[in-house]
């Protein structure tokens, strides 16, 4: 069932009722359009959301994709978080170890600490520790996509030419991932 979400930002969006939470998976793409490249993440759902990995290959097996485009970090992303039992973030980075458009794709456990280099992430970790602590149910699986980029400071919408090109590839990620989020226990994939 599909439901109207309103994020308290004037952004409307379709989501899956919650009923759904526990066999689909969520695609939560963070960032900022207006932010030059911090607007990579709602580009990927943009990509995502024209040609949906359901659509490419039917499977039985698979498990619906719920995109949902966020603005908010720290402790609202429980919001965002609660009751999934399987997440993929995608957010722009600026770690300066990666040329631009470089996509980077692993666990939550490897983020390993506190702090992360994405103004989305800063706290993740700590978050969803504390949320675990405090019996908020969250995700049993988060896995990160991250893309590299050059700019997340310029008033302006539009992604820089490097980063713009890594959507594709990240896209193509993200379906990876979610196959293997689809597979059965035990299996390789």
């Amino acid at each position: 069932m599909i439901g109207i979400r309103d994020s308290g930002l004037g952004i409307r969006e379709e989501t899956a009722h919650p009923d759904t939470r526990e066999d689909a998976v969520l695609v939560l793409c963070l960032g900022n359009d207006i932010l030059c490249d911090d607007g990579v993440g709602w580009a990927i759902a943009d990509q995502l959301e024209t040609d949906p990995p359901e659509s490419r290959i039917p499977n039985p097996e698979s498990r619906p994709m719920v995109v949902r485009r966020s603005a908010l970090s720290g402790f609202y992303l429980l919001d965002e978080l609660t009751g999934w039992d399987s997440v993929i973030v995608v957010d722009a980075v600026q770690t300066g170890a990666h040329p631009p458009g470089t996509v980077l794709s692993f666990p939550f456990e490897a983020l390993g600490t506190e702090a992360g280099p994405s103004p989305h992430a800063v706290g993740l970790p700590t978050v969803v520790a504390l949320g675990r602590r405090s019996g908020v149910p969250l995700p049993s699986s988060i896995h990160i996509v991250a893309i590299e980029v050059d700019d997340m400071e310029s008033f302006r919408e539009g992604l820089t030419p490097a980063v713009r090109a890594a959507v594709p590839e990240a896209v193509d990620v993200i379906r990876s991932v979610m196959v293997r989020a689809s597979a059965p226990v035990g299996a390789t994939v």
